[in-house]
């Protein structure tokens, strides 16, 4: 029993990462998977501005039963920025990795876009939560 439990264990990483596997991956030459992926960086991006936009369009510009929405709107400004620097510094590193690989920019892009996609996730919990209680 404990060996099924610690190959379940094992292979949770995989399953998880199988998940997120590139939509660009094997769409033809090194060149045709890189514009690909770009495209699906640009589709995760701009759903992403238009979710964090969405967020910061939700919350009233005065403060409102106590809730300090200034407060809100102005550290979540620092928490996308912070955000940004991070990606920016991660997909560097993924990057770099990649040096002379004919798939450096897939990488890249895909690094990005896994990011974006993750951060709209997290931003649309949030404009969910805040829908619910009006």
């Amino acid at each position: 029993m404990k060996k099924i439990t610690l190959l379940f264990l094992a292979l949770l990483p995989f399953s998880a990462f199988s998940q997120q596997v590139d939509p660009c991956i094997g769409k033809g030459t090194a060149q045709e998977m890189s514009v690909c992926a770009k495209e699906e960086y640009k589709k995760a991006s701009a759903k992403l501005d238009r979710t964090y936009q969405a967020l910061q369009a939700q919350m009233p510009a005065k403060d409102v039963a106590g809730i300090p929405y200034s407060a809100v709107k102005k550290q979540l400004q620092l928490a996308q920025q912070s955000w940004n620097g991070f990606v920016e510094q991660d997909c560097k590193t993924i990057n770099i990795y990649n040096t002379g690989s004919v798939l450096q920019d897939v990488e890249s892009f895909s690094c990005m876009r896994l990011h974006a996609v993750q951060r709209t996730a997290a931003l649309e919990q949030f404009l969910n939560r805040r829908e619910k209680t009006k």
